[in-house]
């Protein structure tokens, strides 16, 4: 049976790329921009949920590799933490508000 982090990261990166519109593209285009929206997205919400500081989230995460797996990435490919700052604040409101909406979809409101 799964971690509890494995399904988080599993329903995390479902939600990020519905919310950039991404049918699971290639998570790292190396010369061409980068990496992905969803996983620049995915790796902030494992910050949230593991609350940690970025810096901190990605030395951790080297250490499993089976979490870094779902990303589409392997340990050498995760980005530095001053990259995923970087782009997180790039990200436009529209992305965050989507994901919003679609995040919602996970309560149960009755």
């Amino acid at each position: 049976m799964p971690s509890k982090l494995a399904r988080f990261t599993d329903r995390c990166v479902a939600l990020s790329q519905k919310s950039v519109g991404s049918d699971g593209n290639q998570p790292v285009k190396k010369g061409e921009g980068g990496y992905a929206d969803w996983v620049i997205i995915t790796l902030h919400g494992l910050r949230e949920y593991l609350d940690l500081p970025y810096r901190r989230l990605l030395d951790i995460l080297r250490e499993m590799p089976d979490i870094v797996e779902k990303l589409g990435l392997s340990v050498e490919e995760l980005p530095d933490f001053t990259t995923v700052c970087a782009r997180k604040q790039a990200l436009k409101m529209r992305v965050w508000r989507v994901l919003l909406r679609l995040s919602v979809n996970l309560f149960d409101t009755g």
